[in-house]
């Protein structure tokens, strides 16, 4: 039996199938062989990276570790403004905050990336003029 018409896939989908179906039923050689996958030469198969694995490579990389590092300082800078401007629209500013505005802007560094730069210079001047505002020495 011939069917016309019919691609190279599907010919290779129903051959796969046809031992659990019909255990018994006769094809050429030539038929098994055009249903049979062809190898391509210039396709090799590459393993699929898990994501656990592609978390490990970021977290070994040490420009993205510091980058990260240099973020979560920039954040830090921002919350404890953040707590000063709070305390100072309730009435209850507290040195302590200040001070620890203080050490922030004492310890912070000037990150490689220009974009992140720009941005710690942007919070460590408005830190330093909100330190400027109390007269707080950095």
């Amino acid at each position: 039996m011939r069917v016309e018409g019919l691609t190279p896939l599907m010919a290779r989908t129903l051959v796969s199938a046809l031992p659990k179906v019909l255990p018994s039923f006769p094809i050429s050689e030539a038929e098994a062989a055009a249903a049979r996958p062809q190898p391509h030469a210039a396709q090799t198969p590459q393993p699929m990276p898990t994501v656990a694995m592609l978390v490990t490579l970021a977290a070994a990389d040490p420009a993205i570790e510091r980058r990260r590092k240099q973020a979560k300082q920039a954040t830090e800078g921002l919350d404890v403004l953040e707590t000063v401007h709070r305390e100072l629209l309730a009435g209850t500013l507290d040195q302590g905050a200040l001070q620890d505005l203080a050490e922030w802007a004492k310890s912070i560094e000037t990150p490689d990336d220009p974009v992140l730069a720009e941005i710690m210079r942007d919070i460590d001047l408005r830190v330093r003029v909100e330190l400027a505002k109390y007269d707080v020495e950095i």
